[in-house]
């Protein structure tokens, strides 16, 4: 289950609200113009680093998995990178979403022999090039946030479970874009919001590549 298979019965939520501190994007695109080094960010991201805000809907989308039916999500495991080898607590629910809330951030959740989740933000990262920030190309994408669950199909599936968690997931974040696939074929077995494309194929690039 997870990165490095396949089989495995996949829930993709998207939302189209970037999940980057505001903070953040205010600095890059207003007050630089995308014109920084890495050390001016640095000095800028600083303070920002050690405080108790972060982006809300980051916030929430971390929360979820505390608090949903009296705990049935909370992780064993989180991390940026497998293999996830930090126990979660309650109290890792705000350092979690400082992390997603970065340009590019993301994390991961793993629930031993339930499923495990990655969750990204698609904000353009930060890459610098001889200590100058490169300047992106191209546009954001439509839903600048991805969650994907994956649920081993070596163990028991309960579709109806999962139907209602992507119901319940998308009424929560208040997105339009919730629906269930088998990664190995790439078939569409529930859209929430499209059903007309049950039984359909995916594209391949629209569930593998990492914005």
């Amino acid at each position: 289950m997870g990165h490095f298979d396949k089989k495995n019965i996949c829930i993709e939520i998207e939302v189209r609200e970037n999940l980057t501190d505001s903070r953040i994007v205010n600095f890059i695109e207003k007050e630089r113009n995308w014109d920084f080094s890495m050390k001016e960010f640095d000095e800028f991201y600083a303070p920002i680093r050690e405080d108790k805000s972060t982006n809300e809907m980051s916030l929430r989308i971390i929360q979820f998995f505390v608090d949903y039916k009296d705990g049935i999500l909370f992780p064993d495991k989180c991390g940026s990178y497998e293999p996830l080898r930090d126990n979660f607590y309650k109290e890792d629910v705000f350092s979690c979403a400082k992390t997603l809330s970065f340009p590019s951030g993301d994390i991961s959740f793993k629930k031993k022999r339930k499923f495990d989740v990655s969750i990204e933000n698609r904000y353009w990262a930060l890459i610098w090039t001889n200590g100058k920030k490169t300047v992106p190309k191209g546009k954001l994408p439509e839903y600048l946030g991805g969650i994907r669950f994956r649920f081993s199909k070596q163990r028991k599936i309960d579709m109806d479970f999962l139907e209602q968690l992507v119901r319940d997931f998308c009424s929560y974040l208040n997105t339009d874009k919730g629906y269930i696939y088998d990664q190995e074929d790439l078939t569409i077995l529930f859209d929430l919001f499209h059903p007309e494309k049950i039984g359909t194929k995916m594209k391949p690039r629209c569930i593998e590549i990492h914005m």
